[in-house]
């Protein structure tokens, strides 16, 4: 038999033979002439044809790729004990990680009650670019794992409401929310109804009480003729309607709302007039959506439906589906969809990834520096694939310029990779492009925790990007918290593998972003400073710190929110809130807000505390909800100068004592013990929170005493 000829054969004879015996001999002859050159097609085939027996045949033929897969397959389908094992022996002998087998093994653990191992299976799955087929079969153990409980970065109530079928969408949104670490809980608005969803209190939508809001028409509710006669009308109607019904939502419930902009038809009968006559269909669709998107508040974001659209191409619509189910857009489009509207769910959660760490030979550029020399790489001009590479280098450069963070992690001597950066005419980047530059020839995850410890991050917000898929599985296998980009054989679609991940989406650029690589070269100074000085003490002095504080308000209010997604480390409570809840606790009755901006000699660290206040029951006592400082401000009495400032508004408002709660995660060690250092009195501990009081004395005394004062005259808060 042939290998050119195997599927035929197992297609056409097969299933045409009644003896079990035959089959597994033919079965056996499949496995010789497959060899060690893996074929899942024909390993399925003959775990469809043969069955329940095929598990004890298989482990009287020699071991291969293809053996080993087809005993996973076969112990799966049997729910016979050792399935986990055989997909981890699988997995040891063929590199690749495919999304469907992950998810067999993510079933087997999910039955053995390895609840934690196989949310980290599905987790992988998820990375991958997976069609929609993937999401159906994976619906029972999604929900299964996601039951179970586990450590999740944020949690959160999610309404979808839509003027199409949005059954089939939510499995996709659980999905991915369980691959983002998001505890989401769904609310699907009544069919059509998303009016009457807002309109009414006590509807389905009132009762869920969400946190973010997902509005999702499509063009065929505008009811727009092919021309119309007035555009301004058109436009001017429909967005006094969308206006009320944002801000109904937020009144009601300080949430979040993403509106999805209007797709386009798929078909127009005037063509390319109408995009371009006044009046036209889809330049009145365009503008309506540029119109929504000037118009929106702070909190509501614009989810560019038509990007996603041009993403998907012909797949978008199914004219089919639509007439039968109302099911719009297609199916097959909906992971493209769900992945935009993930982007947008992070960024308001705070989950957005901030670092990419690049490996470089063949990554940016092709070639080894090391055995190819200076002349010998591709980059720029002159080769169509050096180009390719100059291209992505620039598309980096573009996020280092918006506050992404760039690291370089390559095996390399040292000397040899710095050479491009500093000699070659044609690099886009150079090297202080870079906030932490690793070549060397250690472990690539190893470095990595190197890299996070350097910059202070977690691995969480790091996206790594390589050429080698061995390295690419390595860091996923040990680091399964960093994004890994999967990128294409060809340098020419590098750049849209890493964009449609959506890894850097952001809703605001504050000018701390801008300001962040910027920042981070300034530490270096820093740094020199505090090995030259004998104390902590000349250190701080030599730095000459100053700090402000004014009140939480519309201009701050994004890099505040940001502040409080962000931050895990320096954070007492780690509550999450929106732009929107941000702005109604700031305004509420008796609130006292600080944001806390820091400079020194070298440069301005930004805004980077807050602590937001709010009388208890008792209006003598204030109790602390969020208290929280980035980590580019540790070691700088911040945290002191925060509890002046705090102290200070206390006993101009009148308040007798402060209480504040600690609530430990895996990430906020480091002020378990603030309250304590402080001066406050432990009241209750417990596994989930620590209580602390603390007394207003008539004078508080000055805690943070190398930090100047710089804030304008103290400016009383009114709600």
């Amino acid at each position: 038999m042939r290998r050119e000829n195997l599927k035929v054969v197992l297609s056409n004879q097969l299933r045409n033979i009644n003896n079990v015996k035959a089959k597994l001999e033919l079965a056996a002859e499949v496995l010789t002439v497959l060899g060690t050159m893996f074929d899942e097609q024909a390993v399925e085939i003959l775990a469809d044809e043969i069955g329940p027996t095929l598990y004890r045949w298989v482990d009287t033929v020699p071991e291969t790729v293809n053996s080993a897969f087809l005993r996973a397959l076969a112990l799966s389908r049997a729910n016979r004990r050792g399935a986990s094992a055989a997909w981890e022996r699988f997995f040891t002998l063929h590199a690749g990680r495919d999304a469907f087998h992950l998810l067999a093994y993510a079933q087997t653990l999910t039955e053995e009650q390895r609840f934690e191992e196989a949310a980290r299976q599905l987790r992988l799955a998820l990375t991958r670019h997976v069609p929609y087929a993937f999401f159906p079969r994976a619906e029972k153990v999604i929900a299964k794992v996601a039951s179970e409980d586990f450590i999740f970065a944020r949690e959160v109530r999610i309404a979808v409401l839509s003027t199409s079928t949005t059954s089939l969408m939510i499995p996709v949104l659980k999905a991915l929310s369980l691959r983002d670490r998001i505890r989401a809980e769904f609310y699907q608005g009544l069919y059509g109804a998303i009016d009457q969803e807002i309109l009414d209190p006590e509807s389905g939508l009132g009762k869920f009480r969400p946190e973010i809001v997902f509005l999702i028409p499509n063009w065929r509710d505008l009811s727009l003729p092919a021309l119309s006669p007035n555009e301004k009308t058109a436009i001017t109607r429909l967005l006094e309607v969308q206006k009320a019904l944002w801000q109904r939502l937020y009144t009601q419930f300080g949430c979040h709302v993403v509106q999805h902009a209007y797709d386009l038809p798929t078909e127009e009968p005037l063509g390319y007039l109408a995009g371009s006559l006044p009046g036209g269909r889809s330049r009145l669709i365009q503008l309506i959506n540029t119109y929504m998107s000037e118009e929106a508040p702070s909190y509501v974001s614009l989810l560019d439906t038509p990007a996603v659209q041009r993403r998907v191409g012909e797949r978008w619509e199914d004219s089919m589906l639509w007439c039968s189910f109302k099911q719009h857009p297609s199916t097959e489009a909906l992971p493209d969809l769900a992945e935009a509207q993930q982007a947008h769910l992070r960024a308001v959660l705070g989950l957005t990834r901030k670092v990419l760490v690049t490996d470089l030979d063949n990554t940016l550029w092709k070639g080894i520096i090391g055995e190819d020399g200076l002349e010998g790489i591709q980059i720029g001009p002159g080769t169509a694939v050096g180009e390719g590479y100059q291209r992505l280098q620039k598309y980096l450069l573009d996020l280092k310029n918006r506050g992404i963070l760039l690291a370089a992690c390559s095996k390399n001597n040292p000397e040899d990779a710095r050479l491009p950066f500093e000699k070659h005419e044609h690099m886009a980047l150079r090297l202080d492009d870079f906030a932490a530059f690793y070549a060397n020839w250690e472990d690539k995850a190893q470095n990595l925790r190197q890299i996070a410890q350097k910059l202070s991050l977690g691995l969480d917000s790091f996206v790594f990007l390589d050429d080698n898929p061995l390295e690419r599985e390595w860091v996923r296998s040990q680091l399964p918290e960093v994004a890994v980009v999967d990128l294409g054989p060809s340098v020419f679609q590098w750049v849209r593998d890493l964009d449609r991940g959506y890894h850097f989406f952001s809703l605001v650029l504050s000018k701390e972003d801008l300001a962040r690589s910027e920042q981070y070269r300034t530490e270096s100074q820093r740094e020199i400073i505090r090995t030259s000085s004998h104390s902590i003490e000349e250190f701080l002095s030599q730095l000459q710190l100053e700090a402000s504080v004014v009140p939480v308000s519309e201009s701050n209010l994004v890099r505040v929110t940001q502040l409080i997604n962000k931050t895990n480390q320096f954070n007492l409570t780690t509550k999450r809130y929106t732009e929107a809840q941000v702005l109604q606790f700031a305004s509420s009755l008796g609130a006292w807000t600080g944001a806390f901006q820091l400079r020194d000699r070298m440069g301005n660290y930004g805004l980077v505390g807050v602590i937001l206040c709010k009388p208890n029951s008792d209006a003598d006592e204030w109790g602390i909800d969020t208290w929280l400082m980035s980590c580019r401000a540790l070691g700088r009495q911040l945290e002191r100068f925060m509890f002046d400032r705090m102290m200070e508004a206390a006993v101009t408002r009148g308040a007798k004592e402060i209480k504040g709660v600690f609530r430990p995660t895996g990430k906020n060690g480091l002020v378990a013990n603030l309250y304590d250092s402080l001066g406050f009195r432990k009241l209750h501990e417990s596994v989930e929170q620590n209580i602390y009081t603390i007394e207003v004395p008539p004078s508080p005394e000055i805690t943070a005493t190398y930090i100047r004062n710089v804030s304008a005259a103290t400016r009383e808060q009114h709600s």
